[in-house]
């Protein structure tokens, strides 16, 4: 079928003297295809968007045999903009350019593809780039660390305490820790001395390393402009000349990289140059050059406003002329004047014109759904033509010839591509982007999408996108000075500082919290929490700033207490609605069948570790006759409706019916849109119910659900009405359950009856809550995000009408759509209408809370089917809209907002693979008050998706947790604190429910050993604090010398061998774990004499214990036992693992009833 296809195409272009070629669009892949075959020297295309660019490139990998493709990606950024492109794409640019540089026309057979958009093309590219090759490590060579860190610094890469994103690096004792720009994990490289010993990757979500071992690794610089000392030397001279650029010239000068610093590239650095200077000797392929031509224009314009916008205030007042323009995007005609001097240049219009050469490719139609494609085919056949269809997997393959064998037509599946005989089909395993017609080869090819009506989202095993790191829970501990923070006993403090304190040989660290004064005029009090008591602190969340505790007082009693009643009637309603839902009988659902294997194969994606382990969960839950009722929770995005799309395919396959509830009609048009996506080519018959069908739509909706023959029903509040009758439900799936009003929760209870439900949360669920309900209401969380999600790029400043217009117009270049925030009803209107005249070309579209509800909705529903390109309206794009194509926010006043609004209301772009920009303008007439610049700083400073965001998770959580457990607890919340809150509602159901309670013990453990994390070891505070906690969480009853070797495994994985005072603070945290088992509030070795108590002694156990230690003496009244401390032989004291040996020795002989026999202490 290559062949054929193919034949007329190389003909036409081999024979061919012209450069100029008609193919339609559809079919441009194939034309391109014949070209690669053709030529022996490398190709470069250049599309009119990144989009086209993969499609070609996937098309190509399929068609041409012995082929490497080299993506040259386009800066996120445009050229003038005062942001830098990403790390990532820097390492994937200069990748590619590194590689440019090598090709060599010498192996005709080995066919090199370059694709680049034109963005890419036209951006000139910093001269000498080819010269820097990447810096190489292998293993077993020898290297300097101080040295290393140097190189790092000089390749633009970060310094940090934590790797967490590309372009990162952590030097701690012998490990060096660095994300390589180019490379899918980040690397650990583990030093004996001098010399590399092991390199290894290692996952940012845990810090911990991955089995594989590496034998060497590249690291391409992280920014295309290095701050050489020539162009540090440069932007000295410059810093005085220009005031306006004093800030970021300074710190360029001293080697520190400034955001937007690119855009003086020109003046900064050599000299720019196209990237025709990389492919001296390819063919240049201009594909669809109409569309290039419009496209290059927008782009012109939209560089020219951001280069007055971004840079003529701190350009003007300088005392010589500055021209930034060389850095902007070529004319195109530049470009294709440089092509032409050395290279050959090929056009291929999908526009037909007299002088182009007719390549004989032909689309084929649309079809839509419901047999349409099956008629054609029909009638195709009568005519003799040669038929091929494409399935991206074998499983649709074989559904395809299930359906043309059921109409008798004659069809077969062929493992391998070859020549179809006429008059017949042939099915065949392959990912085409569309359909065509070989006019000459009575040749046609359809792809499944076309034959189904319906787009399949299969992609090969290969093509699939590994799932990123899961998300980190929200740590209770990072914390920073003036924090506020709950202790279990004291109440709410603030934190101050860490300290290390000496105390007769035993050094350890506290965190110094102050607390309120005792009394008007005295100094304030304050507590040293030792490291080891870490679980009796948590930071505080729970609503603004909170009023510091008396230690010692009645308040925070009072308000223990007050919490602990509202959590015990909590916990009842819990503990009723379990007991309630195990009395019921539910249906049990059949295994897995063959479709339903097939339907997950057809999942484009790695499915995320989350993923697996909730699909898991979920159909235990159903084939189980108990009716399932389990929460699921993640981020939009993160692949809950994939979870919903293989449920609520198992229920169908087993001849229940799906009730689909959605809070509004766009996510009944999304869902519709996604579920017939996934299902296409299954019998499986979907339909939706909301105001927005038609009355005769509605009718036949509801007939077809009472009959049974529609198996799954999408729909709003409107499926909970009278009239809506199932003939045989059996699983419900409820998005957002939480946004659906009190009458309707009680219709869903009667609906609930003795069937599955699954309801879904956007809202992250805390995960404390989670294991606090466990086995009362099942739950399941998605923390993982998708691996095209990129850092959302962050802009803070005044507000200019040259920015607005400018970012708006960039994003419809990219043909994207952009979300205006403007919160104030009254003048939502007159800013829509500058918008208006700003961009004229923009259509846009205003909403508020305050238009009639059925306007709101069609208003969302039209800005996401695409019908507008700004959306200018109020915070009611906060939660719940979900447009992946809408990737620019700019946000009006954003002085007026909340922290953790601005995070949430920037959650609403990022959610596609297209990177996202967020501008946050304040009004540059007033002066920002300190709270508000703070909070900017932050929200500029914190971009990462589900990393660095603790203050907004932490304030999704308690609506979480309100939206589970009700409103009214927020008061509770409040008074003692969200971690301690949960903690108290875990006790009650475990009490409830006849489990043992498990709460922090306050055990006092004073020994002489030197026990503790060093700074020398560790020099990150925060670090040390996070490790503190893990050990102090592994020190309760209920932990095992196997927790603890798993922290020590991860500290010498991630800090390298762990010097004495961790060991021995590892063995002092498992006598630790001794003690709390043996129920001591108090073990003393600080003194002459060693003290434990509480200990219950009988007379006979006292004279037992007599016996084998003679100086014992012991308390009835205070339960205090005390032994003289051992002395060694000699001088020297006793040592450190003596003093753990001993009291080890002590407790078993003390507590032998429970321990066993032991020897005697000496």
């Amino acid at each position: 079928m290559q062949a054929a296809a193919l034949s007329r195409s190389l003909a036409q272009i081999s024979k061919s003297k012209t450069n100029h070629f008609y193919s339609p669009s559809k079919s441009n892949f194939l034309a391109l295809a014949a070209l690669v075959k053709s030529s022996s020297k490398p190709i470069a295309i250049i599309t009119s968007s990144s989009g086209q660019s993969q499609e070609i490139a996937g098309a190509l990998a399929q068609l041409v045999d012995q082929i490497e493709v080299i993506d040259f990606p386009s800066w996120e950024t445009l050229p003038h903009e005062r942001l830098s492109p990403s790390a990532e794409t820097v390492g994937k640019r200069l990748q590619a350019l590194h590689r440019m540089n090598q090709l060599s026309s010498a192996n005709p057979k080995h066919k090199v593809v370059v694709m680049v958009s034109i963005r890419a093309a036209l951006q000139p590219v910093i001269g000498g780039l080819e010269d820097h090759p990447p810096f190489e490590m292998t293993r077993g060579k020898d290297y300097l660390l101080p040295e290393l860190a140097l190189k790092l610094i000089e390749i633009a890469y970060e310094r940090v305490d934590m790797v967490t994103r590309r372009g990162e690096f952590a030097i701690r004792g012998g490990i060096l820790d660095v994300f390589p720009t180019t490379a899918e994990h980040a690397v650990r490289l583990e030093f004996f001395g001098d010399e590399l010993e092991d390199i290894r990757e290692f996952q940012v979500a845990d810090q911990r390393s991955i089995a594989t071992s590496l034998s060497t690794i590249e690291l391409y610089p992280a920014r295309e402009m290095l701050i050489t000392p020539a162009v540090a030397s440069k932007a000295r001279e410059m810093a005085s000349e220009f005031p306006g650029l004093s800030e970021m010239l300074a710190k360029i000068s001293e080697g520190i990289p400034a955001a937007g610093m690119e855009s003086l590239a020109p003046v900064l650095a050599k000299k720019l140059g196209p990237l025709t200077q990389y492919l001296p000797t390819a063919t240049f392929v201009l594909l669809d050059p109409e569309l290039i031509s419009s496209r290059a224009k927008a782009l012109a314009d939209t560089n020219e406003e951001f280069l007055h916008a971004a840079w003529d205030t701190a350009i003007a007042g300088g005392s010589a002329p500055i021209d930034l323009s060389t850095g902007g995007f070529l004319e195109l005609t530049v470009l294709l004047d440089s092509i032409r001097e050395t290279n050959r240049l090929v056009e291929i219009s999908s526009l037909p014109q007299d002088h182009f050469v007719d390549l004989g490719l032909r689309e084929i139609p649309t079809f839509q759904a419901g047999g349409a494609a099956t008629d054609w085919i029909i009638d195709q056949l009568s005519q003799l033509q040669k038929l091929v269809i494409t399935a991206k997997g074998h499983g649709t393959a074989e559904r395809i010839v299930e359906v043309l064998s059921a109409l008798s037509i004659p069809v077969s599946l062929s493992e391998i591509v070859r020549e179809p005989t006429s008059g017949s089909v042939m099915v065949v395993v392959a990912d085409l982007p569309h359909g065509f017609f070989v006019a000459d080869q009575d040749l046609i090819v359809i792809t499944e999408t076309e034959f189904f009506g319906v787009a399949s989202s299969y992609q090969s095993p290969n093509s699939r996108k590994l799932a990123k790191r899961r998300g980190p829970q929200v740590d209770p501990l990072t914390l920073k000075q003036g924090d506020y923070v709950v202790h279990e006993i004291h109440g709410i403090g603030r934190f101050k500082e860490l300290v290390q304190r000496d105390n007769r040989s035993q050094v350890r660290e506290y965190l110094v919290i102050e607390y309120a004064s005792p009394k008007r005029g005295y100094p304030q009090d304050t507590l040293f929490v030792p490291t080891d008591q870490l679980d009796f602190l948590s930071r505080y969340a729970g609503g603004e700033a909170p009023v510091l505790s008396k230690m010692g007082g009645t308040d925070w009693a009072r308000a223990k207490g007050n919490a602990r009643k509202a959590v015990r009637k909590i916990a009842i309603d819990l503990v009723k609605l379990y007991s309630a839902r195990m009395k019921s009988k539910g249906y049990a659902f059949g295994p897995d069948t063959e479709w339903q294997r097939e339907l997950e194969e057809a999942f484009p994606f790695q499915e995320t570790p989350d993923q697996l382990t909730t699909i898991d969960e979920v159909k235990r839950d159903m084939e189980k006759d108990i009716p399932m009722d389990r929460l699921l929770a993640g981020d939009v995005g993160y692949g809950k409706t994939e979870v919903a799309i293989r449920a609520a395919f198992k229920a169908i396959q087993d001849g229940k019916q799906v009730a689909m509830l959605v809070p509004t009609t766009l996510l009944v048009r999304q869902h519709m849109q996604t579920f017939n996506e996934r299902y296409g080519g299954f019998p499986v018959n979907i339909r939706a119910l909301s105001r927005f069908q038609s009355a005769k739509e509605i009718k036949a909706t509801l007939a077809e659900t009472a009959s049974g023959a529609a198996d799954l029903i999408i729909g709003t509040h409107r499926l909970l009405s009278s009239g809506v009758e199932f003939r045989n439900l059996g699983l419900i799936i409820i998005d957002e359950e939480q946004r659906f009003g009190v009458e309707h929760k009680e219709k869903l209870k009667e609906l609930k009856h003795n069937v599955d439900v699954l309801a879904m949360s956007a809202t992250p669920i805390p995960r404390t809550l989670e294991m606090a309900v466990t086995g009362i209401r099942e739950m399941s969380t998605l923390a993982t995000a998708p691996e095209e999600r990129h850092p959302i790029l962050t802009f803070v400043g005044g507000y200019s009408e040259q920015q607005v217009a400018a970012a708006i117009r960039r994003e419809m270049i990219r043909e994207g759509q952009v979300f205006f925030v403007h919160n104030r009803v009254a003048t939502i209107e007159k800013v829509a209408a500058d918008i208006r005249k700003l961009v004229p070309e923009a259509r846009v579209a205003m909403a508020h809370g305050k238009m009639p509800e059925a306007a709101l909705e069609q208003v969302v529903i039209d800005f996401w089917e695409g019908k507008y390109d700004v959306l200018v309206s109020t915070t009611i794009i906060e939660t719940g809209i979900d447009i992946p194509n809408a990737n620019t926010l700019i946000v009006d006043r954003a002085e007026n907002f909340g922290l953790s609004q601005l995070h949430q209301i920037r959650g609403r772009v990022g959610r596609s693979k297209e990177r996202a920009y967020a501008y946050f303008f304040y009004d540059p007439s007033k002066t920002l008050s300190e709270t508000a610049h703070d909070r900017l700083a932050t929200i500029a400073t914190n971009n990462e998706l589900g990393s660095g965001m603790q203050i907004a998770m932490k304030d999704l959580e308690i609506r979480g947790a309100g939206n589970m457990l009700g409103g009214e607890q927020s008061g509770h919340i409040a008074g003692v604190g969200f971690d301690l809150y949960l903690r108290m509602i875990s006790e009650a159901v475990s009490e409830f429910r006849g489990e043992p309670v498990s709460s922090p013990a306050e055990l006092k453990l004073e020994i002489p050993v030197d026990a503790r994390i060093p700074p020398e070891y560790l020099d990150s505070e925060r670090l040390r604090l996070e490790a503190y906690h893990k050990l102090s969480a592994a020190s309760s009853s209920k932990s095992s010398r196997k927790d603890l070797d798993a922290i020590l495994a991860e500290l010498e994985d991630r800090f390298g061998k762990a010097p004495e005072p961790v060991i021995q603070l590892l063995q002092v945290t498992e006598l630790r774990q001794q003690a709390n088992r043996l129920g001591l509030k108090d073990v003393n070795l600080l003194g002459v004499q060693a003290k434990l108590s509480p200990v219950e002694l009988s007379d006979a156990k006292m004279v037992a214990l007599s016996h084998k230690l003679p100086q014992l003496r012991y308390l009835q009244s205070s339960k205090l036992l005390s032994v003289p401390m051992p002395i060694s032989q000699g001088i020297e004291p006793i040592s450190s693992s003596e003093v753990i040996d001993w009291l080890w020795q002590l407790f078993a002989i003390v507590f032998e009833e429970s321990l066993g026999k032991a020897t005697e202490p000496n």
